[in-house]
């Protein structure tokens, strides 16, 4: 007879897959004393039978009993085989039309082809579940238990910590705390990825860094002192690496940082988008591709005359080459910030966290109102007039503490220069999002006046470009 050999291990913690190569071993012991020959070999590592997820190995074994490649099944135990009743189904259905039997090395021959044989075999998988479910019920219990006592939960090293779970890592645990103080201070998630990777720091598993990676191990529960169990949290018993204070000071700064975005956002493609107003009309200038002498194609700002609806906003009488706008305006904050004016733009910038706090709380509380308003109009309980005017008191209530918010967090940005940086290096080795936050600390807007006779000859590193057409108003 032709066997299929299977075997099955739900955890194979080593990634050795020594149990199923042990299986099958016993397996081809009990074919030969059956006088049969091995046809074919299937295996699943780490993969339980009883989640119902696809096991490549069990799906080719179905299908070479189909096509008749085989005469019967070998394998350990039928646990490794099946443990869910409703799959011992799907196998008699295959297995019982072609008379293919099934033999286990700890358990006999499970008999298919008979009423008594196939209740043997129900009721074994009936057990196996049973076990599977018992089992883990004791689990849940257990872990709960330990949640409660505040102990770790084991698993995967978190990092910042060693791999007992109580005990701080000495290398790593100053970086959690470096992460985290820069990301109070103004810096983004995904520059602080990019800083960690160019000094070759790498994470818990050795991999690079990413956004995602730098924001879920700033807001581990297990930092400040507090152990995690579906989506509850217990005291812990280790040292907490932070206090609670800096925890509340992150999630304010997530929060302002939810609450700003869209005003003036920084997810953005160019530096000034949003800065860059024209200096005749006073119209929010826009970047468009313009076309040169050349033929060739380079962003540009424009005032444009009208919008997308044919709406007229602008003069449309002003355009000029980003690249050289961009570059003076740079410079020109590399020139402020060496100025004493940085130190009178930064003080103070600790002592306003309580104020931040509290206009996080008015900020949060006018969106409820906002919330309200809409829920009353749409239940009937307020007609439209009434809508309107409390609708627009309410969002132009809701705009002002954004901007009071958003002045109040900028400053912080310039703070965030690291010691031993001069702020060049810290422009040059920053993404555009940390760019735009210092922007935004230092400047209200830039004007662009029209050229004038005589702006041909003008020249501005290597671009011909009247440096004087252009007005920049600082906040401080």
């Amino acid at each position: 007879m032709k066997f299929a050999v299977y075997g099955r291990i739900s955890r194979d913690r080593v990634g050795a897959g020594l149990g199923v190569e042990r299986q099958i071993a016993d397996c081809r012991e009990l074919v030969r004393a059956l006088s049969g020959e091995v046809a074919a070999v299937f295996r699943d590592d780490d993969i339980s039978a009883y989640s119902g997820k696809h096991r490549p190995g069990y799906e080719a074994l179905l299908e070479a009993i189909k096509n008749r490649e085989v005469d019967a099944v070998a394998v350990w135990h039928q646990d490794r085989l099946l443990r869910r009743t409703i799959d011992l189904e799907n196998y008699i259905e295959v297995c019982q039309p072609l008379n293919v039997a099934t033999h286990t090395v700890k358990a006999g021959q499970l008999d298919l082809t008979t009423p008594a044989g196939r209740a043997v075999a129900k009721t074994l998988a009936a057990w196996a579940s049973y076990e599977v479910e018992t089992s883990t019920d004791r689990v849940k219990a257990a872990k709960l238990q330990a949640a409660k006592a505040g102990k770790s939960s084991g698993g995967n090293r978190a990092y910042g910590w060693l791999q007992n779970g109580m005990e701080q890592h000495p290398d790593e645990a100053p970086v959690v705390r470096e992460i985290i103080k820069r990301f109070i201070s103004g810096d983004s998630w995904n520059s602080i990825a990019l800083d960690l990777n160019e000094r070759n720091i790498p994470t818990a598993k050795g991999k690079m860094w990413t956004a995602i990676n730098v924001s879920n191990v700033a807001q581990l529960p297990r930092h400040y002192g507090f152990r995690s169990h579906n989506g509850q949290e217990y005291k812990a018993a280790w040292e907490p690496l932070l206090s609670q204070d800096t925890r509340e000071d992150l999630l304010l700064a997530i929060k302002r940082g939810q609450a700003i975005h869209g005003k003036r956002t920084y997810a953005r493609k160019h530096l000034l988008t949003g800065f860059i107003f024209c200096g005749v009309c006073g119209n929010k200038m826009s970047i468009i591709n313009a076309q040169q002498r050349d033929g060739s194609y380079s962003p540009a700002f424009n005032c444009r005359k009208k919008d997308h609806r044919g709406q007229e906003v602008g003069c449309g009488k002003v355009k000029r080459k980003k690249d050289p706008v961009e570059d003076l305006v740079i410079d020109c904050i590399m020139y402020r910030l060496d100025t004493p004016e940085l130190g009178e733009l930064l003080a103070g910038g600790e002592a306003e966290t309580p104020e931040l706090k509290q206009l996080m709380r008015d900020h949060e509380s006018q969106s409820q109102r906002l919330q309200e308003i809409l829920s009353l109009y749409s239940t009937g309980e307020m007609d439209f007039n009434e809508y309107k005017v409390a609708k627009t008191t309410a969002q132009d209530r809701l705009e002002a503490l954004g901007r009071e918010l958003e002045r109040k967090t900028s400053k912080r940005t310039v703070a965030n220069i690291p010691a031993g940086q001069t702020v060049r290096e810290a422009w040059e080795k920053s993404d555009l999002m940390w760019k735009r936050q210092l922007v935004d600390a230092l400047i209200e807007k830039v004007l662009i006046y029209p050229k004038q006779p005589g702006d041909g000859k003008a020249r501005y590193k290597q671009w011909i470009f009247n440096p004087d057409r252009v007005e920049i108003r600082w906040k401080a």
